[in-house]
């Protein structure tokens, strides 16, 4: 039977929920709900769960008990470190975007070979782009890497440096660190690359869209962050006669399947004389991993391609992306030049999205194991260690695709 008072009550939540709050006379009823269909929907499809989770539902009980205790920020950082502690790469709480009190700093900061820096920031603190970050409140960055790190589903250190950042501009993420004051502010030690250190106090969700440090400082932009957003795309670099090809999805695009993007590539590459291959999966989370097939196989294909195919790869380099690159080191004899990849060889992935009914918190869990490795500790590390310091990126420099290009 029709119910519109039920209809309407159920509306009416969605909507605090959508503005970041659930009401406040149903909230605990309301997580309640939510964390039972937590515990039913994760528990019940998760692969290999008891095996990984073998005190959730202890943790789960006593969270439950706590509620009235908690904020939502709160409520949410549980969950976090409860998914967070199989360390499974693909099992993830996604961070609330302006909901259930996780708010961020006006800025972005970044780990580099020599520490961390603010990759980009409001206008309004313009002064600390392209600073390395000496202290976070009190404690060096090291220690909140450490802090905040329970938090984060991560599979090697790689991956938790890449991930943490996102974490790290959360003023609530950073108080239950110990680095964030009750004022919802954050002081930073900053110092620019040779000078003295500074202070700023930055306040959370202060007004202004963050501006990158190489739009901010007028840097040139390396290769590689030409086109970020795109599928897939390749230049010639005449200079190496080299064929860069940035693989960032594996997927298709709408407007250009991979299959005629390999077509159209191999064309130029017949009528060019190219003497390296570069494929350029740093910014690749993953995705489908048949996508890709069409340049594998036109490289096979070619017998002048093939024997020179440098994978440039970083932590951000995952799941479908990861298996792009061992299959070109095992088919192609392909030389992997970066660093290590953001999760390890054996591990969990084909993953489904939870979505919680009251609150909307977002997250994933794995259904199948896959075997890359020998072991289930393997790393996919590259032939050729490269990596980039804030000078480097200060000056516009990308020393992984240098090293690759080298003769």
């Amino acid at each position: 039977m029709f119910n519109f008072a039920r209809v309407m009550a159920g509306v009416v939540a969605g909507l605090f929920v959508i503005f970041g709050v659930l009401r406040a006379d149903d909230r605990e009823a309301l997580w309640q709900e939510d964390l039972k269909f937590l515990e039913s929907e994760f528990g019940g499809h998760q692969k290999d769960f008891g095996k990984l989770y073998p005190h959730f539902h202890e943790e789960m009980a006593g969270l439950q008990s706590d509620i009235g205790k908690l904020s939502d920020a709160e409520i949410v950082l549980r969950v976090m470190k409860m998914v967070a502690s199989a360390n499974v790469g693909h099992n993830i709480v996604y961070l609330p975007a302006r909901k259930l009190g996780f708010v961020a700093i006006p800025m972005m900061l970044a780990w580099y070979a020599d520490g961390l820096a603010v990759a980009s920031a409001s206008p309004d603190y313009a002064s600390a782009m392209g600073t390395h970050v000496v202290r976070i409140g009190s404690m060096a960055p090291e220690q909140v890497l450490a802090s905040v790190a329970p938090y984060i589903s991560h599979e090697n250190d790689a991956a938790l440096r890449d991930q943490s950042t996102r974490y790290m501009q959360m003023v609530s993420v950073l108080r239950q660190a110990g680095a964030a004051d009750s004022n919802d502010k954050v002081v930073l030690t900053l110092a620019k690359p040779g000078g003295e250190p500074f202070t700023l106090s930055v306040p959370a969700g202060a007004a202004g869209k963050r501006v990158s440090m190489f739009e901010g400082l007028n840097i040139p932009l390396p290769l590689y962050r030409k086109q970020p957003d795109s599928f897939y795309w390749y230049e010639y670099l005449a200079d190496s006669q080299a064929l860069y090809i940035q693989y960032n999805r594996c997927k298709n695009d709408p407007k250009l399947a991979f299959k005629e993007f390999a077509r159209n590539l191999f064309a130029f590459a017949d009528s060019h004389p190219v003497k390296r291959v570069v494929l350029d999966l740093r910014l690749n989370p993953g995705g489908d991993s048949r996508v890709i097939e069409p340049l594998k196989s036109g490289l096979k294909a070619r017998a002048a391609l093939r024997s020179n195919v440098h994978v440039l790869i970083g932590p951000r380099t995952f799941s479908s992306a990861q298996m792009a690159a061992v299959a070109f080191r095992h088919d192609l004899h392909a030389k992997l030049v970066g660093e290590a990849t953001g999760e390890k060889l054996n591990g969990y992935g084909e993953v489904r999205v939870l979505t919680l009914p009251n609150s909307g918190l977002k997250m994933q869990y794995s259904t199948k194991f896959f075997h890359l490795g020998k072991d289930d500790a393997s790393v996919l590390e590259p032939d050729v260690r490269a990596s980039s310091s804030l000078e480097d990126a200060l000056a516009g420099r990308d020393p992984v695709l240098e090293a690759a290009l080298r003769p």
